[in-house]
């Protein structure tokens, strides 16, 4: 925000207004019309870490023979998850979608311009 400005109407929240349904089906506090699955890979050493975490309500866990884990759940904007998965750095791979993907990858080859 760069300078706010006080209104003089005022705004009332409808008595059928649900914060947790309204944010349901986000990853954090982004909320979109559009849904999109996102499936994480992560080392089997960060497995250990993140493995018994709740990311999201409707997240499916998948753990593989190697001791890694796939965490797959939706989301409504890759923003916040873009930087969640930046976060993990070589743990953890976005399976899916591509432009997900792509994303990180972009940010990934930024990153090592700086150093």
């Amino acid at each position: 925000m760069k300078e706010i400005t006080v209104l003089e109407e005022g705004f009332t929240i409808p008595g059928t207004f649900k914060i947790r349904e309204f944010f349901d089906a986000s990853f954090g506090f982004y909320k979109s019309d559009s849904i999109r699955e996102v499936t994480l890979r992560f080392s089997p050493l960060k497995t250990k870490w993140v493995g018994d975490q709740v990311w999201h309500r409707d997240q499916k866990k998948r753990f593989l023979p190697d001791g890694s884990m796939e965490l797959t759940f939706p989301v409504a904007d890759f923003s916040e998850i873009k930087m969640e998965v930046l976060r993990h750095g070589s743990m953890v791979e976005v399976v899916k979608p591509k432009s997900l993907r792509d994303l990180v990858k972009t940010e990934a080859e930024k990153i090592t311009q700086i150093y």
